[in-house]
């Protein structure tokens, strides 16, 4: 599969995983009146672990089934931080500068984070391993 149509499933995957995560961060924020910043990180959360069951079958099918606990702590530890620093710092600048409501603003945070998140799982996540041959 081309880089530019796994690209596309990765923004398919990423368009669901914001959803989820919108709707969280709605909810947490409205009916359960949870702070801004702890609503973000438990609404990323979420969707970092949905994007990765997608990811698995649907953008980077075919890995192993054998590394699939590695790939999955290190979509979190460099995905899911990257998602969570760039949501909250990014969400709270926007809310705070330009006056915008926290979803909206929390879309602008989305997108700054979404080159950075396909680049490293493509190039390190989900690249394939070579197989060496003794």
């Amino acid at each position: 599969m081309s880089a530019r149509a796994r690209w596309v499933r990765f923004n398919l995957v990423g368009i669901m995983g914001f959803a989820l995560q919108t709707t969280t961060l709605w909810v947490l924020v409205r009916w359960a009146g949870i702070p801004a910043a702890a609503a973000v990180t438990i609404g990323v959360l979420a969707a970092v672990s949905h994007n990765f069951l997608w990811h698995e079958c649907f953008t980077w099918p075919g890995r192993p089934r054998a590394r699939r606990f590695e790939r999955w702590l290190s979509f979190h530890l460099s995905t899911g931080l990257i998602s969570v620093v760039t949501n909250v710092g990014v969400t709270t600048l926007v809310m705070t500068m330009a006056g915008l409501p926290i979803v909206p603003a929390n879309a602008i945070a989305v997108v700054a984070a979404s080159a950075a998140n396909f680049w490293i799982n493509d190039r390190v996540i989900f690249r394939p391993r070579s197989v060496s041959v003794s």
